[in-house]
């Protein structure tokens, strides 16, 4: 798999090739968050985004129908608040092909016999009419505007280069086919999808995610907490993937395959995850029998959880993918090998595609260290971000990762020459 992105926040240029596990390095405010959030919208939105497109479609019929009738009067009726009827329709059904009697169905009990009668027979028409225009509009202009909506969630509609008047550009190739996007004032004016998208994308960037509760509306979200709230419904979901008794044989296989990623994690923290009917976690084990509530533990405990959680309860699967955006901030080094790897070990027995950004040399080095050990070497890669003479990012592929802890121990150069001035002063007195 290939991401190519041009001109997207401070990126320039960037094209990574993800084969397994992908680390990107570079300074602060490089654009490397960009990457993983690029990566996440594009598998977000274009996982099952045709039959996501079927069900816009159809919402919005019976949005119109909602509309037309929701001012309706009649002697011993007056039907109004449409919005609100609208909702409570919706959370009583759980299908996307809704019908007129569906909605009669639904009015039935809420309004008199007289005037369920006089609506019986606009409805359909409504339906009818409705659905003709809607039907009519063309697939691509609505994946755009879907596209759109999103896009700017995520960057929150800053998506072009503020600094760079060219369009931007992202292509995703998989297998040899693409998805292809180009933006324009922040719109998306052109878009081609050759695959759909199967697998899912799990972004972490703050691990007090597992403390909090869900929350259920995302329509006021943007930016990190539109990604923030698709981890959290995730990590607070109560069911396992796998839901059929024919998939018995995958579950244990499952099972085995995390067999030894939980042993690492108990080299850390041992016990079972309990999630409450209030939606917070508690960590059950020998040394809190009861349950401690996960909000009340460190930070870097807290990192070691959502993994736990996600393997555990086979949220995150075959293929999936992994983005994780400096997974190392609050973990002691020895930690940080640990947690280095669990990931390798993810990727070893899951094959996900995992997407790291870091300033760690010690979480670097594990990786490179435990990918030779689990005989993943080839299917690592390194990128650094670099800023050109007019501060636009471009990353350049790195094969000797050497040139990246030399850029990470310019912070013990920049001390040792104020220790060295230090000496100096203290000889001259």
């Amino acid at each position: 798999m290939q991401l190519e992105i041009n001109n997207i926040g401070k990126i320039k240029s960037a094209t990574l090739e993800f084969n397994g596990i992908t680390v990107v390095a570079g300074n602060n405010n490089t654009g490397k968050s960009t990457i993983g959030k690029v990566l996440f919208a594009l598998f977000s939105k274009f996982h099952s985004i045709n039959e996501a497109i079927d069900k816009y479609k159809h919402d919005a019929i019976i949005a119109r129908v909602f509309k037309e009738f929701s001012a309706y009067s009649s002697e011993e009726d007056t039907i109004l608040g449409s919005p609100y009827l609208l909702e409570l329709f919706k959370r009583s059904r759980y299908k996307s092909d809704y019908t007129s009697k569906d909605i009669l169905d639904f009015l039935n009990g809420l309004i008199s016999n007289k005037t369920l009668e006089l609506l019986q027979s606009n409805i359909d028409s409504m339906f009818t009419e409705s659905s003709k225009e809607i039907d009519s509009l063309e697939i691509n202009r609505i994946k755009a505007e879907v596209i759109t909506n999103y896009f700017n969630d995520i960057f929150d509609n800053q998506i072009n280069n503020m600094t760079i008047s060219n369009p931007a550009h992202v292509d995703l190739v998989v297998k040899n086919k693409h998805i292809k996007l180009e933006f324009k004032e922040n719109n998306c004016v052109l878009l081609k999808d050759e695959i759909q998208l199967i697998n899912k994308a799990i972004y972490v960037d703050d691990p007090y995610i597992i403390d909090s509760r869900i929350n259920r509306s995302s329509s006021s979200l943007n930016g990190r907490a539109v990604i923030n709230n698709y981890t959290n419904k995730l990590l607070h979901s109560r069911e396992y993937s796998f839901k059929e008794n024919d998939q018995i044989i995958e579950k244990i296989i499952a099972k085995d395959k995390y067999a030894e990623i939980e042993e690492k994690i108990n080299l850390v923290i041992k016990g079972q995850l309990v999630l409450k009917d209030d939606g917070r976690y508690t960590l059950k084990n020998n040394d809190y029998p009861e349950g401690i509530n996960v909000s009340n533990l460190s930070t870097g405990l807290k990192s070691f959880l959502i993994i736990k959680k996600l393997i555990t309860y086979n949220l995150i699967i075959n293929r999936d993918i992994l983005i994780l955006d400096e997974p190392e901030i609050h973990l002691h080094p020895e930690w940080q090998i640990v947690y280095a790897e669990l990931l390798v070990l993810l990727q070893k027995y899951f094959n996900l595609t995992i997407l790291l950004t870091t300033h760690s040399p010690f979480f670097l080095r594990a990786i490179e260290v435990f990918s030779r050990k689990y005989n993943l070497k080839d299917k690592c890669k390194y990128y650094l971000a670099k800023q050109d003479n007019e501060s636009q990012v471009i990353f350049n592929e790195v094969f000797d990762t050497s040139i990246i802890y030399e850029k990470m121990a310019n912070a013990f150069s920049i001390l040792n020459d104020i220790e060295d001035s230090l000496t100096d002063n203290t000889c001259d007195d």
